[in-house]
């Protein structure tokens, strides 16, 4: 089996803007009100920003309009939605499904505010969709304003060791890259204390190079 197939090209700089904006957030006294909705417009902003040119981006996608997970088991009439897609082809409309192949990637966004159960919920569903279609990756960006998430990494504020991790029902992820923003000095920052902005991946697929970091 070879490894991990590379991180897109827009996840480190999205992230990293991501970790700034967070920073920004609260050193201007606003992060108490920021909601997952804030967070997942901000990071569509940043994606759209350094995606591949002939990419497109939709926020708030039901997955039933996506021909792939329709056809894993997705209700015609369900209301599960992604926070952000990302496709090679833009759709007509957003009553209208992508066509088989065009959805390369979906996005859930997480606060550090959210639930646990609801992460791992979030993740569990990935895993089913990724387990019967795994043409379309599945990621989940976890943003913690000034604080280290402590379950996605080491005491050190680096990705958890080992990166594969399983949820309490059995789903298997990985942390992919880890972005920080933060004002204290290394030497100081005993407790990696920190703007993070995490990418996981739900079942990445395997080639011959990864770029995890």
């Amino acid at each position: 089996m070879g490894k991990i197939v590379a991180i897109p090209d827009w996840a480190s700089p999205a992230l990293q803007g991501l970790c700034f904006w967070l920073g920004s957030q609260h050193t201007l006294g606003l992060a108490a009100n920021i909601s997952e909705g804030a967070i997942a417009w901000e990071l569509m902003r940043l994606v759209f920003t350094h995606r591949l040119p002939d990419r497109h981006l939709e926020a708030e996608v039901f997955y039933r309009h996506i021909p792939e997970f329709l056809a894993s088991g997705v209700a015609n009439d369900s209301r599960e939605r992604a926070d952000l897609a990302i496709a090679k082809k833009a759709r007509m409309d957003r009553g209208t499904s992508y066509a088989t192949g065009d959805v390369e990637a979906v996005i859930e966004v997480k606060h550090s505010r959210s639930r646990k159960d609801l992460i791992w919920q979030d993740i569990d569903y990935l895993g089913e969709r990724r387990s019967k279609s795994p043409a379309v990756r599945a990621f989940l960006i976890y943003a913690s304003i000034n604080e280290r998430p402590e379950d996605f990494t080491n005491i050190d504020g680096s990705a958890i060791t080992p990166r594969y991790q399983v949820t309490p029902s059995g789903t298997k992820y990985r942390v992919r890259r880890v972005c920080r923003a933060t004002k204290i000095i290394p030497s100081k920052n005993k407790n990696a204390t920190g703007h993070y902005a995490i990418l996981i991946e739900v079942a990445p697929p395997h080639s011959k190079a990864a770029n995890d970091a």
